[in-house]
């Protein structure tokens, strides 16, 4: 953080209108692990079924940050450097050129507000710009109307359906599968 309580441009990757996409450090674990455990945060992931601990949390993390095949980022507040999510392309094939991205905004103080959108759109520009990824996934549970919408405002498609493929308060739900390919992202960039 600076003196005027914004984020260092140093800490910054990624910039959207209202957030940061930066990398994670050791003092987000505690945050991180908390939304983790939290049953209204994880309801639609598949997570939140065991408890998590902080030490878990911080060999996730301490795995991801050496990976190369994932790239995983805190969404904080452009204003005051908050963390208010997590959001990353896992899986990536460097010969096939693409990735499964990944969304959650831990902070309820910014449930739909569009936050999830803005950083989606952020790391898209940076798959297909800078990481030259060919195309996109993403998967969900059907329920989770608000994160297909997001995923949806950059592009993505939904490409197929998992029937039953996920057990979520007291029934299972299919599994969206979403994609968008680079070209079809390039199509919807203002000329």
């Amino acid at each position: 953080m600076n003196a005027a309580g914004g984020h260092d441009n140093a800490d910054t990757f990624i910039r959207t209108e209202r957030a940061v996409l930066r990398r994670f450090t050791r003092a987000d674990v505690p945050t991180w692990y908390r939304w983790f455990n939290d049953g209204d945060v994880t309801r639609f992931m598949n997570k939140g079924f065991f408890p998590n601990s902080e030490a878990a949390q911080a060999e996730f993390f301490e795995s991801i940050s050496t990976s190369q095949s994932d790239v995983q980022l805190a969404i904080a507040s452009k204003d005051d450097g908050d963390l208010l999510g997590v959001i990353g392309i896992h899986n990536i094939d460097w010969i096939h050129r693409h990735g499964d991205m990944s969304v959650v905004v831990g902070n309820r103080d910014y449930w739909s507000q569009g936050i999830a959108g803005e950083a989606i759109a952020g790391l898209c520009a940076h798959a297909f710009t800078k990481l030259n990824l060919h195309k996109l996934t993403a998967g969900l549970w059907e329920p989770n109307v608000a994160c297909q919408r997001a995923f949806e405002k950059s592009g993505f498609r939904v490409e197929g359906i998992m029937k039953e493929q996920f057990f979520c308060q007291g029934r299972y739900v299919d599994e969206i599968r979403l994609g968008l390919l680079r070209s079809d992202w390039l199509k919807s960039r203002p000329a």
